[in-house]
């Protein structure tokens, strides 16, 4: 009988109630260019690394700033509140204490930066349940597929399918599912329009980590 040993948590919308730091980021730099945030953009990036959805940015918009500066930009308004105001979602850090408690390897598979996630979770006292990071620092492809939870798999020393995949995005969910590992759907208001599809697709689902 197949045993779980591993969970691996994806961060933004998921654990960390974080998605509005990235709708006012992403607000900010498209209106200081006479934009509005163009239709679709925040799925299309959402399983991007960090490098990758600056690359698609210029290239898609003709945005005259190097890679490298939009990232600084990016991460110039995004680090104060991930430093200093961002939260984990409510009950998620007793969650992810319980599971640990219960014999659970935990992991992390984010397209975020170690900048962004590391000191939120330090804060909050959760940093220390975790066991391997995969983060958009590594040379992967983004969560259209699986690549970032194959390697928070390995780093964890688990084969895929002794490992629960929790996400809030679509995209994420469905590669992490294809490449044989459970999943668990968590709502985030700002992936709300397509909660329905996700409940569909995981194994099971959970609306708040307070009430599961």
């Amino acid at each position: 009988m197949l045993i779980l040993k591993g969970i691996i948590f994806d961060f933004d919308g998921t654990i960390a109630d974080t998605s509005y730091i990235w709708e006012k980021v992403d607000r900010d730099f498209f209106a200081v260019r006479g934009m509005s945030v163009p239709e679709g953009y925040v799925d299309k990036i959402a399983t991007m690394s960090f490098i990758e959805g600056a690359i698609y940015t210029k290239n898609t918009y003709n945005i005259i700033e190097s890679v490298e500066s939009i990232m600084n930009e990016w991460s110039s308004h995004a680090l104060f509140e991930y430093s200093n105001n961002a939260r984990l979602k409510n009950g998620a850090k007793k969650y992810i204490e319980l599971k640990k408690r219960q014999g659970f390897k935990i992991g992390l598979a984010t397209a975020s930066n170690p900048e962004f996630y590391r000191p939120m979770l330090e804060r909050e006292g959760a940093l220390g349940y975790f066991d391997a990071f995969a983060d958009g620092t590594d040379d992967v492809r983004g969560k259209d597929f699986p690549d970032i939870y194959l390697l928070c798999a390995e780093r964890l020393g688990l084969k895929p399918d002794e490992c629960t995949v929790y996400e809030d995005v679509y995209k994420g969910l469905m590669s992490a599912k294809k490449c044989g590992m459970k999943t668990v759907a968590v709502y985030d208001e700002y992936v709300k329009y397509y909660w329905e599809a996700l409940k569909k697709e995981a194994d099971s689902y959970i609306i708040d980590f307070d009430g599961e």
